[in-house]
């Protein structure tokens, strides 16, 4: 009740008579005895409509209306007798039903003694007043659905297993009446619950669980012994009693339906648990857990953990007894099922205590009701019923279940603390709805002392007395008998899953009744148990401190309100109560914010924030607790919500997201802002303390925009593209192309943080509009002519937008950083996301061809491999598709590869290097290649430039910028060119840009080129102990020693390597697609079927070519290897000393061998010796003994380093990466005719 004026009722649902307060309190005083005798003689009566309730129900739609006039409207003046004849009429008929799992809610029954008056349900039930803003909905039959009918079958199969097959629900075994609680329910229950009960649907079980605790409450009336046994055997039956270990309850036949000697069914004598001694109770409660520890797994039902995860496994493995052929996904399968029924088995099992304790209060035997008809002509005035709930019935019932609280089963002692927890929760609920009915009293008395109405004033401080009493008396039941009784014990119970159900139930507990839980006395077990060891309780402990402020939020945002919470006393709340506690464990929470478990982090998250939010930091001063929940936003260790409410905390200080900014303009003004303050938090977080402007994680920038993308109210800054691009422009502190200034290394950061946004939030946008393909198109070249469909599914107004924003900007953004690595690396994908619809528009030709020449122009300069691999993936994607623009792109990508090509042939033609004036280098003067040559080379003099090159100073055989002099300049611009073509190698093929002039293979005579000269390299690099007939001294001499030389030498090498290989598979490719190689099944059988078996052999051919080729280079890098001086024996004193950096590339070469023999050999495994077709029998790799023979020879020298699993190389950071991994990936191609020595070698490291 909201008010003292009833509105009208739009339904005419038939409700009990409330009178007015004041009235009601007044009869009680004056005529509390006729009330009483009058309620009694009227039996089951309906009740009368309640015009107090109208004000809280004039919400309701007309479907109650056509409700109430099927079930017919009847007023105070129907006869008694007829509607008792009806529903003896009905409950004669469900007792006819096939469905008997449930009986009617209250069946006739006549009873003797004092608890007479309480066989009818509808003499002792009260209506709770509710609030205006939640009314009791109309309770209806559960929908099936998908997930329901999963959970259906899940608890049917679980009754199967947990019920014998002669037994019934009921109150002999509430165990089958809980397993069966999904079953539609009767009409005749639906009807009376729709009528009577005051509680909402909540579950599609609520109904059934109040029909049987309805029956429990009934029989406590008559017999409490034998039901307070009934529940007990519930409590055990749900964790692992059987039929065996029920506690006998008399009245009839046990559920296991015993025979005496004559064969007959012999009567079971009831168990007094009232004069049951201490330790007699202890004697059978041990007895009990002794039986229950050797049940079946999958007979539990309930246990401490809530997610079942022990005994879900514990059942998989009891189904695999005598179940030895069951596949494996029919036990997963089971147990899955029975995860899901024991889960939902849990929500039944605590609903049902829950409506038990609101039952108990509602119709024990202590309860009463008295109403009267209001005769007062005041049609304002609302009228109210003089309750009185059973306090002590549940008092009694949560004493019992409390009693098993110390068994050191962990097991039965949740089942009853969780049965406690949801008796005191109902108790609560009630206790909330009488403090709520007390307060609108109290208004109502405060109004008639102003009117100076003395006989409705009197009335009404009687009504609030009565309703102080009762609203005591249940707040007393929880506090001296759950909290005090229970809680206090069991919070710090060895257990962990117990612990967090205390401390879960008292979070609870504060949001029902905050006037009693919302104080430091309670809320300081929270922060106690914040250092909990186990994260279930941590988790609960700042879900406690978290859940006032979510209420409180939630009703400020007008959410709905479900059905279960719809007595929470919400507008009691007052979050200032919390600042005591989280003044003093504000620290702690700050550091669960990097709790080792995620979970934990997520709502420490949710509770700085809030904290935030409301004001409890605006006094704090220590910065340690502002940078630790600051830099969650841009962890990679946190979750995604982690970073996303950290981010939100980062917002909560920037003041770029205080409200403005409405109109359009004005709004992409204020997100380019926005974003430049976000930029600037992550640029200061990224370079606050001495990191190197080049070490910072820009990738990080990646985390800020995933976060926003999951803000509704922040979403549109990484989808605005104008105005992404405008920050990027709009930073003047920020460094250029060609002038990268040693000015603040934030600025500089964030120019880098802007533009990694950018490309993130083009990908995130792409990846939310277009097929997942459309990315991922160029990744496998078997993948391309799926593209073509991902692009035409890619093709949105949002991606459009895109595409237009950033064709349009690109161009000029790629020639501004060109000199910034980091920055170009990002801007160089871009164009991959780009939809290519756009490049077809007139007006975005000159956008588009400046783009196609920027990449090129970088990908031409940049020594970077993640640049080049992006800007490589770039062009070769849009030489894709079928827009107009593809010719212009193919051609902007054949000058690059030409351009490269040149490159490379001038740069091993040059006579002046030092590979080409040694006595041990070899060059093909008559090469196409070198002849060509001749004519492009420069006049340029190259005499030696130490320090010319703009590299850096390293020289370490893998670091990218070794260059020292003349000569290693030289040899490292061949290693940059062949890494670049190899790189293009990898994305597209290769002969699509060569002209195969007067039949000669243009891209085979280029391999054949880099082959011959990596050659004549590794010769002159050669160890001095291996060569044939050569004079130590001489020999030493020609050897080359620089360390530089030797670093860019081993790096063209394991490029070229890459790149003939590369190539080859795309002619080997290119072969299988024109020859039509690959095979289904329905082409292998007519191919059987014509029997045509061609023993022809191939002996020339530009694949066998390539492949023989690349078998010499990699015997001459096996031939690099170096023994150690023990594998010298007598002679290891006329062996020449080695020095580190020769020693260094020898290793280097081979591992780089070791990879490319293992790529070779999947090429070209044995099995294709097997093929109908003849080249494929001619390029099986079947004489590779060689090979296999050197690398095993490397690995057992680098037995050392394999046990160490150290590697001093960058590139190759772990051992066994590079050396067994090859190792093994070419042992399993070739398994079935694999080297028994090779797979020994592997096995024995792996083992």
């Amino acid at each position: 009740m909201t008010g003292t004026t009833p509105a009208p009722r739009r339904s005419g649902r038939e409700r009990k008579p409330v009178e007015s307060v004041y009235s009601d309190a007044k009869k009680v005083v004056a005529a509390a005895s006729s009330a009483k005798k009058k309620a009694v003689s009227r039996g089951g009566g309906k009740r009368k409509r309640n015009p107090a309730d109208e004000e809280s129900d004039t919400s309701e739609n007309e479907e109650d209306e056509e409700d109430d006039d099927q079930e017919g409207a009847v007023t105070a003046s129907d006869d008694d007798e007829e509607e008792s004849d009806s529903e003896e009429e009905t409950t004669e008929d469900d007792g006819d039903d096939d469905d008997d799992d449930f009986e009617a809610a209250k069946p006739k029954k006549k009873a003797s003694g004092a608890r007479s008056t309480k066989a009818s349900s509808k003499k002792t039930k009260i209506q709770i007043g509710k609030s205006s803003k939640s009314k009791k909905k109309q309770p209806t039959t559960p929908k099936s659905s998908t997930a329901q009918g999963k959970i259906n079958s899940a608890l049917s199969t679980l009754a199967k297993h947990v019920l014998p097959p002669n037994e019934e629900p009921g109150l002999k075994s509430l165990i089958a009446g809980l397993l069966s609680s999904y079953r539609p329910p009767k009409s005749s229950q639906v009807a009376n619950f729709s009528s009577n009960v005051a509680l909402n649907v909540t579950s599609p079980y609520t109904i059934n669980l109040h029909s049987l605790a309805e029956r429990v409450i009934e029989m406590h009336n008559d017999n409490p012994n034998r039901a307070q046994l009934a529940l007990l055997n519930l409590l055990f039956r749900s964790v692992g009693g059987g039929p065996d270990t029920d506690l006998p309850m008399g009245g009839g036949v046990s559920t296991t339906t015993a025979m005496d000697e004559n064969g007959e069914d012999q009567e079971e004598e009831e168990t007094d648990l009232e004069h049951m001694d201490t330790e007699e109770w202890a004697e059978l409660v041990t007895d009990l857990v002794d039986d229950m520890r050797h049940a079946p797994a999958n007979q539990i039902l309930l246990c401490a953990d809530p997610l079942g995860a022990v005994h879900q496994q514990n059942a998989l493995n009891s189904r695999g007894d005598g179940e030895g052929d069951v596949e494996e996904d029919e036990k997963k399968k089971g147990s899955k099922q029975y995860a899901l029924g024991a889960a939902e088995f849990r929500k039944i099992y605590q609903e049902f205590w829950y409506i038990l304790g609101y039952v108990a209060l509602t119709e024990g035997g202590m309860a009463t009701n008295t109403q009267q008809e209001e005769d007062d002509e005041d049609e304002e005035e609302t009228s109210g019923s003089v309750v009185r709930l059973d306090a002590e019935l549940v008092k009694e019932l949560i004493g019992r279940v409390s009693e098993l609280a110390p068994v050191g089963q962990p097991d039965v002692r949740a089942a009853a603390i969780l049965a406690a927890i949801s008796m005191s929760h109902a108790v609560l609920d009630q206790s909330a709805q009488l403090v709520k009915k007390m307060d609108v009293a109290k208004r109502q008395y405060k109004a008639a002392m102003k009117g100076e109405n003395e006989s409705k004033a009197e009335a009404l401080k009687v009504r609030i007395d009565s309703l102080n009493r009762s609203a005591e008396d249940l707040q007393d039941v929880v506090v001296t008998n759950y909290v005090n009784g229970l809680f206090v014990h069991r919070y710090r119970d060895s257990n962990e899953h117990i612990r967090a159900m205390c401390i879960e139930s008292l979070s609870r507990m504060t949001l029902q009744r905050p006037d009693l839980f919302l104080t430091d006395k309670y809320l300081k077990y929270f922060g106690w148990m914040l250092h909990d060891k186990d994260h279930h309780v941590r988790i609960a402990a700042l879900n406690g401190l978290y859940q006032p402020f979510k209420a409180v939020q939630d009703a400020q945002d007008g959410k709905e309100v479900a059905p279960a919470d719809e007595f929470l006393m919400i507008d009691k709340i007052q979050l200032g109560l919390l600042e005591n506690v989280m003044g003093k464990f504000l620290s702690r929470i700050v550091s669960a914010t990097k709790d080792p478990k995620p979970e934990v982090q997520e709502v420490a998250m949710k509770v700085s924030l809030m904290l935030l939010k409301n004001g409890f930091l605006d006094d704090c001063e220590d910065d340690g607790v502002w940078d630790t929940i600051n830099q969650r936003a841009l962890s990679e260790r946190a979750s995604p919500a982690v970073r996303r409410d950290a981010l939100y905390f980062v917002f909560e200080q920037l003041e770029a997201f205080d409200d403005g900014g409405e109109g359009s303009e004005s709004s992409e003004r204020k997100r380019t802002q926005q974003l430049d303050a976000v930029a600037s938090y992550a640029a200061h977080a990224l370079t606050n303390g001495p990191i190197p402007i080049d070490k910072i994680k820009i990738e990080v920038a990646d985390y800020i925009v995933q976060s926003l993308r999951e803000m509704p109210e922040h979403r549109a800054l990484v989808t605005d593209w104008s105005a992404m691009l405008r920050a990027i422009k709009d930073d003047k502190s920020a460094t250029t192309a060609h002038n990268v200034k040693a000015g603040d290394r934030a600025d500089v950061a964030k120019q880098r943080i802007l533009v990694r946004m950018l490309a993130c939030a083009a990908q995130e946008e792409v990846g939310a509009v277009a097929d997942e393909s459309f990315l991922n198109s160029d990744v496998d070249p078997d993948m391309a002519n799926s593209s073509e469909k991902a692009k035409k599914a890619s093709m949105g107004r949002e991606h459009e937008t895109l595409s237009i924003a950033l064709l349009k900007a690109l161009p000029n953004l790629l020639l501004k950083f060109k000199g910034d690595t980091d920055v170009i690396s990002e801007l160089a994908c871009l164009p991959r996301f780009l939809v290519p619809t756009v490049f077809s528009l007139p007006q975005r030709k000159q956008d588009f061809m400046s783009l196609i020449k920027n990449l090129g122009e970088i990908y031409l300069s940049s020594s970077n491999e993640d640049t080049l691999d992006k800007t490589a993936r770039s062009l070769s994607s849009l030489c894709k598709g079928n827009h107009a623009r593809v010719t212009e792109s193919k051609a902007q990508l054949r000058k690059v590869v030409v351009e490269l090509r040149d490159r490379i042939v001038e740069l091993m033609s040059s006579d002046d290097s030092t590979i080409a004036t040694s006595a041990m280098s070899v060059v093909n003067s008559e090469s196409e290649f070198a002849s060509k040559s001749s004519k492009r080379r420069s006049g340029r003099k190259k005499s030696p430039r130490a320090g010319a090159s703009p590299a850096t100073e390293k020289t370490s055989l893998t670091d990218d910028d070794t260059r020292g002099s003349a000569d290693a300049d030289t040899e490292y611009s061949i290693f940059l060119n062949v890494r670049r073509l190899r790189i293009l190698a990898k994305k597209c093929d290769l002969s699509e840009f060569f002209d195969d002039t007067n039949n000669v293979n243009q891209l085979e005579l280029l391999c054949n080129f880099v082959c011959d000269g990596l050659k004549s390299r590794l010769r002159a690099c050669k160890p001095v102990d291996l060569r044939v007939n050569a004079d130590e001294e001489t020999a030493a001499d020609k050897l080359i020693e620089d360390g530089d030389v030797l670093g860019a030498i081993g790096k063209s090498v394991n490029e070229g390597l890459q790149l003939i290989l590369s190539v080859t598979g795309w002619f080997f490719f290119s072969y299988q697609d024109e020859e039509d190689l690959v095979k289904n099944k329905k082409d292998l059988v007519d191919d059987m079927e014509d029997g045509d078996d061609d023993d022809s052999s191939v002996d020339d051919h530009v694949i066998l070519r390539l492949r023989n080729r690349l078998l010499s280079l990699l015997e001459l890098c096996f031939s690099q290897y170096i023994p150690s001086s023990d594998e010298h024996g007598d002679d290891d004193t006329t062996v020449a000393k080695h020095s580190d950096d020769q020693i260094s590339f020898a290793d280097y070469v081979q591992i780089a061998a070791g990879r490319t023999t293992a790529d070779l050999r999947m090429l070209f495994p044995k099995e294709l010796s097997d093929a109908e077709s003849p080249l494929l029998r001619s390029v099986a790799l079947q004489e590779d003994g060689r090979l296999v023979g050197a690398f095993v020879r490397f690995i057992s020298a680098k037995e050392n380093a394999l046990r160490d699993n150290e590697m001093e190389m960058k590139e190759n950071k772990s051992m066994p990466q590079s050396l067994l991994l090859p190792m093994g990936r070419a042992i399993a191609n070739n398994w079935a005719r694999g080297n028994r020595r090779e797979a020994g070698v592997f096995l024995r490291h792996i083992a």
